[in-house]
């Protein structure tokens, strides 16, 4: 297994964990005995679940660009979605000033030597904690990530920030039972498990790397590596 894998397979479980242990005490619960307690964990458990949810795909898009960034790979070795992510911040700053002789030497002068240069991500991608069922898909799809279920589960989804938002907000936004709960949690976890499958098969594959330049940067550093140890 990937160093990566092990780091996404880790953080899943700590949060599979802590939600498990919560849920655990509102099964146990007598609903008709003890309302308020009920309602209060279901209000709980929403929240930190958003919690989650928003977390590990902070963590996984991290995770995949620190990786990326690791491998010391030039822009022009790249596929065009990590090339355009990398040079995100330069794009905003060109966007100040869109004079004609500042086209003209960014894209004859200074574009050209960007994409000859290492790849960097000086911005990332944001959830604004806000994480929203069209935010996780964009930032994916910039990425270069899968994320078909989004599409499957966007009502969930949504509904799950929404009412998390409103608990946040001190609303008294009541959670049924643990049978609509769970239909969020399924949700979130099979959007996390898409993403972090994605992030696993992107980087094992160099999916990252345009066709043409995959097994040569992998030769390339097990040349490099080789020679170290020598």
């Amino acid at each position: 297994m990937s160093n990566w894998a092990s780091e996404i397979e880790a953080d899943l479980n700590w949060r599979e964990a802590e939600l498990a242990a919560i849920k655990s005490q509102i099964i146990t619960t007598d609903r008709a005995k003890k309302p308020v307690r009920y309602e209060a964990l279901l209000r709980a458990i929403t929240t930190l679940l958003y919690a989650h949810y928003e977390g590990f795909c902070r963590f996984a898009w991290d995770l995949y660009l620190d990786t990326i960034q690791k491998q010391n790979v030039k822009r022009n070795q790249c596929c065009e979605e990590i090339i355009k992510l990398s040079l995100r911040k330069r794009f905003k700053e060109l966007g100040g000033d869109l004079s004609p002789d500042e086209v003209w030497n960014f894209f004859s002068n200074e574009l050209p030597a960007l994409t000859n240069d290492n790849v960097e991500f000086k911005i990332r991608l944001k959830a604004d904690s806000n994480l929203k069922p069209v935010l996780l898909k964009k930032n994916s799809t910039d990425a270069g990530l899968s994320c078909s279920i989004v599409d499957k589960h966007e009502i969930l989804l949504r509904t799950l920030v929404n009412r998390r938002n409103n608990i946040a907000h001190g609303q008294k936004d009541i959670i049924k039972d643990i049978t609509e709960y769970n239909k969020y949690e399924n949700a979130a976890f099979e959007a996390m498990y898409e993403l972090g499958i994605s992030v696993i098969d992107c980087l094992d594959n160099e999916r990252y790397l345009r066709p043409e330049y995959r097994k040569k940067v992998r030769d390339s550093v097990e040349t490099h590596h080789e020679t170290k140890s020598d």
